[in-house]
């Protein structure tokens, strides 16, 4: 039976970033009121992004640490929220223990995609935790695998090479990382940055799962056979990603790894709000000022999928930015205050001494213009666009230019976005 407790003013579900910037948007419309913050995990909210790149380069553990606790809030650690009821509003944990609030903040983020198969040895990068797992092998491991050729594949992949003496070899199924998400030659730039670092690249590869074999050793399991590249798809001032120089070591499947990094996407964490009748599509849908079907719910983060003017679609964000922003926004909200979440979407990765931005949000459907230099670090950018407006725009090792694209983008309403004429002005020149 569950046991009845008093109720608070706010409760957060969720223990990361978004939960954190939450609390701060409480607390800066209503200093004293009580909040109580629920997170399955045993550490308090902390940064996310440092575990696959500044961690790797030195950074101290203990910078990542939001100290949420200063703010005057019951920090209800190693606590999972189970059950969620609307009228009155209240959340059910795995204790039993019942907490009705007059507000209710969903911040449940989202969970790693899997591997068919999963072992010891396989780490999904997304928590404390699973970063203190992936140091710790790497006093031993002698071959490190990487599934997944997006944002989270390649950085971690090149912070890999970079902290250790292991091969680090990293397998996904398109030709190029970051394909369909950087246009060519970045692709390319960004293969070959990988490929310095000294990451084995395995391109056109298809991992299904991972057999552990009676030595410990992990082996990948893939479908078909790495594809041929076009000898017609490459630049003259580009080297091809060199897929096939891992034969040398012998074909995929057969090497053995020390241990397997999987960074397949996420899912969001929708379930709390889908059993309480909330309307889901996706991630939990909410307006422009971050409320949920249900009165006195709102969410926010990775799981929530809110209005955005730029494509005229209800978007699921999951990087930092909008997990800061979403989050300060439905506290404030939270505490009375009137909010317009309508976002120009950004994105920051690294690998190396490579940096990458992308503004706003574009597609693969969407034309595209590019300026780019001649190697892999010489600065260029590229526009995307849709019926004559911009639509995203890449930043290329340029970094600090990106606040100078979204000040150009957003200083006016009915803003078709910055022409590529300015965007070499903003980017490339000075």
């Amino acid at each position: 039976m569950s046991e009845a407790t008093d109720v608070v003013e706010y409760l957060i579900v969720g223990g990361g970033m978004t939960a954190d910037a939450a609390v701060r948007g409480i607390r800066s419309e209503d200093p004293e009121g009580q909040i109580r913050l629920l997170s399955a995990e045993p550490h308090p909210p902390y940064d996310r992004p440092p575990l696959s790149k500044g961690l790797w380069k030195g950074e101290p553990e203990e910078r990542v640490h939001r100290e949420t606790g200063d703010l005057q809030v019951d920090l209800r650690l190693d606590t999972r929220a189970v059950s969620l009821e609307t009228d009155p509003p209240a959340v059910v944990d795995d204790s039993g223990t019942r907490h009705e609030a007059q507000r209710i903040l969903l911040a449940t983020g989202a969970r790693p995609r899997r591997l068919a198969d999963s072992h010891e040895g396989v780490i999904y990068l997304r928590t404390l935790d699973d970063y203190r797992r992936l140091r710790a092998h790497l006093e031993t491991a002698q071959r490190i695998a990487v599934v997944g050729g997006g944002f989270i594949g390649c950085e971690i992949a090149g912070s890999l090479a970079a902290a250790s003496e292991a091969e680090v070899h990293l397998a996904f199924p398109e030709e190029m990382p970051l394909a369909g998400k950087i246009p060519p030659p970045f692709d390319r730039y960004l293969a070959r940055t990988l490929e310095d670092m000294g990451v084995t690249i395995h391109s056109g590869v298809e991992v299904t799962g991972v057999e552990e074999d009676d030595r410990g050793h992990y082996r990948l399991q893939t479908g078909e056979e790495d594809p041929s590249p076009d000898p017609g798809d490459t630049q003259p001032d580009v080297a091809p990603v060199r897929e096939k120089e891992s034969r040398a070591l012998g074909t995929l499947p057969s090497l053995p790894f020390d241990v397997v990094v999987a960074g397949l996407g996420v899912e969001p964490c929708v379930e709390l709000a889908r059993d309480a009748g909330l309307e889901v599509a996706g991630g939990i849908v909410v307006d422009h000022g971050l409320l949920t079907s249900a009165p006195h719910i709102w969410a926010a983060g990775d799981v929530a999928r809110f209005p955005l003017s730029l494509t005229g679609r209800r978007e699921i964000l999951g990087h930092e930015e909008h997990a800061n922003e979403s989050g300060m926004l439905a506290g404030r909200a939270m505490a009375g205050a009137s909010v317009r979440y309508d976002p120009l979407p950004y994105v920051y990765s690294g690998v190396g001494e490579l940096t990458l931005e992308v503004v706003g949000l574009p597609s693969p459907e969407d034309e595209v213009e590019v300026e780019a230099g001649t190697g892999p670090l010489d600065p260029g950018c590229a526009r995307y666009f849709r019926n004559g407006r911009t639509t995203g725009v890449l930043i290329w090792n340029r970094p600090g230019r990106a606040f100078k694209v979204k000040r150009e983008w957003s200083s006016k309403d009915d803003n078709p976005g910055p022409g590529m004429d300015r965007l070499r002005e903003l980017i490339l020149q000075g």
